[in-house]
C-alpha cells in the first residue's frame, strides 16, 4: 500500500498546513489539516475520503495531537478498505465470475 502527501491546493494557493494523500494511482485516499482554533489549541483534522455504505460507518476521521499521527489514521484507515470487500462499502475487489454457455470452458456465443 503506498499513499504520497502532498500540499493541498485551494484554488491556486497552496495551504499551509493541509495535506492531501494520494494512492499510486493518483487517487485522493485522504487528507490531513491544522485546527488552530479551539480550546486545546493545535490539533491536526484527519479524513478518509473512499468507501461507502458500512465502511464509513466508523473510523473514518479524527483528531490528533500530531500531523504524523493524523498521517497514520489515514494510512490505517486505507489499509483498512483495501482489505474491507467491496460489498461491505470497502475497496476489495471481488473476483468477477467467467460466465460459460457450457461446461467446457467457452465463453457464450462464441
Amino acid at each position: 500500500m503506498e499513499i504520497r502527501w502532498q500540499k493541498t491546493r485551494g484554488g491556486l494557493e497552496e495551504q499551509a498546513q493541509d495535506f492531501t494523500a494520494t494512492n499510486r494511482n493518483g487517487i485522493d485516499v485522504g487528507r490531513v489539516y491544522r485546527i488552530d482554533d479551539g480550546p486545546e489549541g493545535e490539533l491536526w483534522c484527519w479524513k478518509f475520503l473512499l468507501g461507502h455504505s458500512q465502511f464509513r460507518l466508523d473510523g473514518v476521521s479524527g483528531v490528533q495531537s500530531s500531523r504524523q499521527r493524523a498521517a497514520s489514521q489515514v494510512r490505517m484507515a486505507y489499509e483498512r478498505y483495501l482489505e474491507t470487500p467491496g460489498s461491505e462499502g470497502g475497496g476489495l475487489s471481488r473476483i468477477p465470475l467467467k460466465k460459460t454457455a457450457n461446461n467446457n470452458g467457452n465463453p457464450p456465443c462464441q
